[in-house]
């Protein structure tokens, strides 16, 4: 898995502050799947994805927005490569 991505899922839910162990009851997990997703040892399937999205209020474009970017492209490219999940 990127890396990024679990940087990102681990960057939306301190905004939102909530702990990885609520994260993980919300969508149905456990807190230590949270964690290797969180840290890119584990995918998230798209289901996981999505509940993620919806737990945390969030699009689920922005799950893969890469922020400080100085190429919004970078952001584009990334995005479209989860389509294929």
């Amino acid at each position: 898995m990127n890396v990024a991505l679990g940087l990102r899922i681990r960057a939306l839910r301190r905004l939102k502050r909530v702990t990885q162990q609520e994260l993980a009851k919300r969508i149905g997990i456990s807190a230590t799947l949270l964690s290797y997703m969180e840290r890119g040892l584990r995918k998230p399937t798209p289901k996981m994805l999505e509940e993620i999205a919806l737990k945390l209020d969030v699009p689920r474009e922005e799950l893969f927005i890469i922020r400080g970017s100085a190429d919004d492209s970078e952001n584009a490219a990334f995005s479209g490569r989860i389509a294929l999940y």
